[in-house]
C-alpha cells in the first residue's frame, strides 16, 4: 500500500512521496495495537516493546490497554492534552482491514477499499506536516468541529442545503460536462456568497474562513482517493507479501473504474458537503493543468485562490 501511495504521488503529488509516513501511524488490529514511526512522547508515555522496523520505518507495540476493538478510529487527531499520544502532534490512527470491516460491514468491499480510506488519512499527515498550515489554523475558530459548526446549517435549513447542491453542481459541470469555466464559476461565487452572507446576517457568525479551510483539505484528500482509483485501474497491486488467505481480499474492484462516474467522491450524499465541493474544484485545477501543489499549504492556504486565478486568466 505504502508502494502505491508514493508511485501515485510520484506521478501526480511528488511532494507526498518523499516520506512512507508524515506523522505517527497508530495502527490497531483485533489483537494488538502498534505505532509505526513513533515520536518521542510516545515512547515516553507509553508501556510498549520494540519490534522489527517495517521497511526502514521504527514500530513499538503497545501494551494491552491500548487495544480497543469496540469504537471505530480513522482519523489524524492533535491535542494538548499531555496524556494524550497526540499530544502536539498529528498522529494518524486506522484500523486493520479485519476490525474496519467489523465496524463497516457491507460498506467496505476489499483491501483495496480500505486502502482508500488509509490513503486518505495519510495525506491529511502530509497537509498537516507543514508548520504553516498548522499556524493559519490557529487564525480561526471551528467550533465544535466542523460537523457541528457546518453540518448543522446544512442540516438543519433547507435553504442552506438547496444551494449549497446547486453550488456542487456548477463545479462537477465544468469537469465532467464541459460546462463554460468563467459562467459556472461566477454563478458558483454568487451563490455561495449570498449563502455566507446571510449566515452572517441572520446569525452572527461568519463561516467563510471555516468553510474555506474544510474545502480545502478534506476535498484534496479526497482528490488523493481518486488518483489512487485510477492507479489501481491501470496497475495491479502486487499482494505476494501477504499471506494467502489475505491475498483473496484483492478483489481488482477498481479495474472498470471511470473517474467521471464516481458519484461518491462527487455528489453530495450527507452534511459533510465541503469534501465534494473541495474534490470537484481539484478537479476542475486538474483539468486546466493549474499548477497548485507546491504553494498550497505553504504560502496559499484556500483553494479557492487557484480558482480565482484561473478564472480571471480566461477572456
Amino acid at each position: 500500500m505504502i508502494n502505491i501511495k508514493n508511485n501515485v504521488a510520484q506521478e501526480s503529488w511528488p511532494d507526498f512521496g518523499n516520506k512512507d509516513f508524515y506523522q505517527p501511524v497508530v495502527y490497531g488490529t483485533k489483537e494488538n495495537t502498534f505505532v509505526l514511526n513513533p515520536n518521542d512522547h510516545i515512547r515516553k508515555i507509553t508501556d510498549h516493546e520494540e519490534i522489527p522496523a517495517f521497511d526502514k520505518v521504527s514500530v513499538i507495540k503497545l501494551s494491552e490497554e491500548f487495544t480497543d476493538t469496540t469504537n471505530f478510529s480513522f482519523s489524524v487527531s492533535f491535542s494538548s492534552d499531555s496524556t494524550a499520544l497526540h499530544y502536539n502532534s498529528n498522529v494518524l490512527y486506522c484500523q486493520s482491514f479485519e476490525l474496519t470491516k467489523k465496524f463497516l460491514q457491507n460498506d467496505l468491499v476489499d483491501l483495496e477499499d480500505w486502502s482508500i480510506m488509509v490513503m486518505h488519512e495519510l495525506f491529511h499527515g502530509y497537509q498537516r506536516s507543514f508548520p504553516e498550515a498548522h499556524e493559519y489554523r490557529k487564525t480561526f475558530d471551528i467550533p465544535g468541529g466542523p460537523d457541528q459548526f457546518l453540518g448543522s446549517y446544512h442540516n438543519d435549513l433547507e435553504w442552506y442545503s438547496e444551494s449549497v447542491r446547486k453550488e456542487n453542481d456548477l463545479l462537477k459541470a465544468i469537469w465532467i460536462d464541459g460546462a463554460d469555466l468563467t459562467q459556472n464559476l461566477t454563478a458558483y461565487d454568487s451563490l455561495r456568497n449570498l449563502r455566507i452572507d446571510k449566515i452572517k446576517k441572520e446569525y452572527g457568525v461568519d463561516i467563510r474562513d471555516a468553510e474555506d479551510f474544510e474545502i480545502t483539505i478534506e476535498g484534496n484528500a479526497r482528490y488523493f482517493e481518486s488518483l489512487v482509483k485510477r492507479y489501481l485501474a491501470k496497475n495491479e497491486p502486487n499482494g505476494e507479501a501477504l499471506h494467502k488467505s489475505d491475498q483473496a481480499l484483492i478483489t481488482n474492484m477498481f479495474d472498470e473504474y471511470e473517474v467521471s462516474k464516481d458519484k461518491a467522491l462527487f455528489n453530495i450524499y450527507n452534511n459533510r458537503y465541503w469534501y465534494p465541493i473541495g474534490y470537484n474544484i481539484s478537479m476542475i485545477l486538474e483539468k486546466y493543468e493549474v499548477d497548485y501543489k507546491d504553494s498550497l499549504y505553504r504560502e496559499e492556504h484556500n483553494i479557492h485562490s487557484f480558482l480565482e486565478e484561473l478564472k480571471s486568466s480566461k477572456p
